[in-house]
């Protein structure tokens, strides 16, 4: 049997959520602007300009005749990105806008679909959010310096099969008669980097093999300064198992846990005030504690060094190459581009400190007292059930924690190694990328992804981009975008968008280009 409202999911989640909370804040994790999420998300030899820092800052050596010699973004760039398996559109469309009850047969339909059978499988979704406010160029014939600011904030949160269990089924002692797997991960992270990124020619042949002229190789590198803002991460590892669990009877409860939180800062401080009361036996109440600050958010709480590099091949091709007419007259180009991006580590160092609670407990259930039931919750047994939850079994049990003092927590930037390319035929351009993730953190992914993309400009000032992204941390994802782009000033946007969740999850996207100018 089981209760309709989970109490003790209840207690699981809101403890997690106070201990470490995303929300109070406000892909593949690689830099994103206006152009290249209209192009599949690609750009490793494409994107220009002060975003190249972030990209492949070898490219801030091209397109140095389509613009005058210094070029100035001001909110010069935006964008936001989330996706993931936990995401599954198709499955929440199928099973909970129907006005199905979600138990028994439907409930193992639902989540099979969603989850898979095995109750340890985990499904996550990540969030990625970058704020270009400020960026400059200098353009020189032999070399091209670039200075920008981004703000990045990046998150990811997971939950295994049984986790779902527990939130769909309540304490269904059916299910959860043998030992199910309630687990969980959340991380959250936010920092500050100030870029300065320099690129040269470093080899120029004047024909290449009989396919174009003007052959030139570029390199570039943007050491960057990490200013590490918030942190937060929390790790469950639990089993559950649940026993003659109704509306009469606590029965017997189960739960063998293991969780670790990390954070920094005021709300580091705050939980080690609440340990500290606890030990000294004055019953407190966790969520008396937590008080989020503005400035737990915009403080700088660790420095590091962190650098974007790359290399980038460009050549004149034939005038009458791939034809000379239509939308293929004019100008044709190849790029070819390889970069590493986000080398490096934060530090966060700020009254850095580990919470860890580990146990074996056997809970006997709930003492069932009608009258208080009908005078202090209105006949309300769930509401009865989870207020003794939240006294029993909340602050006494999950909340029994130990503390540690950390030097600082180190976390990995997310590594990404790719290679791509951009041909260029008059107004009509081509764009391949190929690329992984070299850690799975974030958004960022080790599943090799790739990204497709085609531009045509009308006029040589508008241009009209579509592409689509195949692997990486969703689904397929369907992109488009466009602007203008004069000599002395653009402006672009980019969206994406994947159209079947079932199998990897949705993705979402959106840039803007910020106010950019050339002079």
């Amino acid at each position: 049997m089981k209760i309709k409202q989970s109490s003790l999911f209840t207690i699981l989640a809101s403890f997690a959520l106070l201990l470490f909370n995303p929300s109070e804040s406000s892909g593949q994790a690689s830099h994103q602007t206006a152009g290249t999420i209209g192009l599949g998300g690609g750009g490793v030899a494409y994107q220009d300009l002060y975003h190249a820092n972030f990209i492949n800052p070898a490219n801030l050596m091209l397109n140095h005749n389509r613009r005058p010699h210094i070029t100035l973004g001001v909110v010069g760039g935006i964008q936001a990105r989330s996706g993931g398996d936990l995401i599954n559109i198709s499955t929440y469309n199928d099973y909970l806008t129907t006005g199905m009850t979600i138990e028994g047969t439907v409930a193992d339909d639902m989540l099979n679909q969603w989850f898979g059978a095995n109750d340890a499988g985990m499904r996550s979704a990540a969030m990625d959010f970058s704020l270009v406010p400020v960026g400059a160029v200098y353009r020189n014939p032999d070399w091209t310096v670039s200075i920008a600011h981004r703000i990045r904030a990046s998150g990811k949160s997971s939950f295994s099969r049984g986790f779902a269990d527990l939130v769909f089924r309540g304490l269904d002692s059916d299910y959860f008669n043998q030992f199910r797997a309630v687990n969980s991960a959340q991380e959250y992270y936010a920092w500050h980097e100030f870029s300065v990124g320099f690129a040269t020619t470093i080899y120029r042949q004047d024909r290449f093999m009989g396919l174009g002229r003007n052959l030139r190789i570029h390199a570039g590198i943007a050491p960057k300064l990490l200013l590490s803002a918030d942190y937060g991460s929390l790790s469950l590892q639990s089993d559950l198992r649940i026993e003659g669990v109704s509306a009469e009877s606590g029965g017997e409860i189960q739960h063998n846990f293991n969780y670790t939180v990390e954070t920094i800062g005021a709300r580091a401080a705050q939980l080690e005030q609440y340990n500290q009361d606890r030990q000294a036996g004055l019953d407190p109440k966790l969520d008396d504690y937590l008080d989020p600050d503005a400035g737990d958010y915009t403080g700088f709480r660790g420095t590091s060094i962190g650098v974007d590099m790359g290399v980038t091949a460009r050549l004149d091709l034939h005038d009458n190459a791939f034809s000379n007419l239509g939308i293929f007259r004019g100008d044709k180009t190849l790029t070819v581009g390889l970069s590493l991006t986000d080398l490096g580590a934060l530090s966060f160092s700020d009254n850095a400190r580990s919470f860890n609670a580990a146990d074996n407990f056997t809970w006997n259930g709930i003492d069932y007292d009608q009258e208080t039931i009908d005078n202090d919750f209105d006949g309300d047994e769930s509401a009865y059930f989870e207020s003794v939850l939240v006294d029993s079994i909340g602050n006494d049990v999950y909340g029994n924690f130990n503390t540690s003092t950390e030097s600082s927590h180190s976390v990995g930037l997310p590594t990404m190694l790719r290679v791509g390319s951009h041909l260029q035929l008059g107004k009509f351009g081509f764009m391949a990328d190929i690329g992984a993730g070299m850690v799975d953190r974030g958004i960022n992914s080790s599943r090799l992804h790739l990204s497709l993309g085609s531009e045509y400009k009308f006029f040589n000032i508008i241009p009209l981009r579509a592409g689509v992204r195949m692997g990486g941390y969703s689904s397929t994802t369907f992109h488009a975008g466009t602007g203008v782009e004069l000599r002395n000033f653009e402006f672009s946007l980019g969206v994406a968008g994947s159209a079947n969740s079932q199998n990897r999850g949705a993705a979402l996207g959106a840039a803007w280009s910020g106010i950019v100018v050339h002079f």
